[in-house]
Formats: structure tokens, sequence, C-alpha cells
């Protein structure tokens, strides 16, 4: 096993640690529709790199499918959506990628079909995020985008496996710069007025 995949897993771990606590403190309210079609979106990230010879991939879609099923159950517990009409809408499309998955059993159809089931469930999140900023850890989206770049560096090689670890991270970056999108125009407009 190589250092990127050790440095995967254990960032894999210390993430939900930070959201956890902040889920507890009432801090962060993360989206159940987001964390239910994420957790569906990674069974089929799984299934579909089954057959791959290059087991950095599987380690990354297994370590994936326990954090999602972690974070799933905390989301229930602790968080908030599924009911709006976005939702649905996300929820339906979410799954229909997934059926689709069961009918054609291809796996880079499956990964492509699972990131776009994920990048539809991430709507309510990105959405969410942009009204409310403080609604989420941009900790633990930052170790997430970190894993997901250690395990880029742990598949290093042009095969459907290194698709889902690519998606994370900009994924994960995406919630960040929405976290911190006012500071980040703040920045801007403060060096646009000094030129």
């Amino acid at each position: 096993m190589n250092y990127w995949i050790i440095g995967t897993i254990a960032l894999s771990i210390l993430s939900p640690i930070s959201y956890t606590k902040s889920m507890l403190k009432g801090k962060v309210k993360p989206h159940r529709v987001t964390r239910l079609i994420v957790w569906l979106a990674s069974v089929a990230g799984l299934l579909g790199v089954l057959n791959s010879s290059n087991s950095s991939g599987k380690i990354f879609a297994l370590i994936f499918l326990i954090r999602a099923t972690y974070l799933l159950i905390m989301a229930v517990l602790y968080g908030v959506g599924g009911l709006q009409k976005l939702d649905l809408y996300c929820l339906f499309f979410g799954v229909l990628a997934l059926v689709a998955y069961y009918t054609t059993r291809s796996g880079l159809l499956t990964i492509s079909l699972g990131i776009a089931a994920d990048l539809i469930g991430y709507i309510p999140t990105f959405v969410k995020t942009y009204k409310k900023p403080e609604s989420e850890d941009p900790l633990f989206f930052s170790i997430e985008g970190l894993a997901s770049l250690f395990a880029i560096f742990a598949i290093w090689e042009l095969v459907p496996d290194i698709l889902f670890p690519i998606y994370f991270l900009l994924s994960s970056m995406t919630v960040v710069a929405l976290v911190y999108r006012k500071r980040l125009l703040s920045l801007l407009n403060i060096k646009n007025k000094h030129k």
C-alpha cells in the first residue's frame, strides 16, 4: 500500500470527526438529500470499480462508501431538507442515474452516472451553502478535498477509477469557495481598488 492511500485513509477518518463536532454543536446542518444521493453514488462508485485492476481505486471507493454511510446517518439525525421541490427533483434524477447503472453494468458508465447522481445530489447543498455559508464546515470539505487529491496521486493512471477522486476534489473545493465567497469577493474588490 502506498503513502498516498495511507494519507487518503487518515484524512477520510479525520474529516468526519470535524464534521461531527460541528453537527453536534448545531453549527453545521448537512443536507439530507445530498447525503442520501452521495451514499447512493458511493455505492455505484464502488460497484463501478470492483472489476478494476487498480487496488487504489477500490480502496478509495470503499473508504468513501463507509464514510458516506456514516454521514448519511448523521444527516438524518442532525440535517435539514428533504421535502422541498428542489430536493425531490434532485432525488428523482439522482436515483434515475443510479437505476441506469443497474441496467447497463458498464464500469465507465457506472462511474459517470454515479458522478452525475452525486453532482445532482449536491445541488441542494450548493444552494444552501450559497444562502447560508455558515451552515457548512469548510474544514471538513478542505480535508475531503485533500483526501481526494491524495487518492488521485495514489491511482495516478488514466483509468475510470480516477474520475471519482477528481470529482470529489472539485465538489469539495466548490463548497469551500461558497463558504468563503463573500470574503473572496471582498478581497477581489480590495485588490481591484488598489490597481
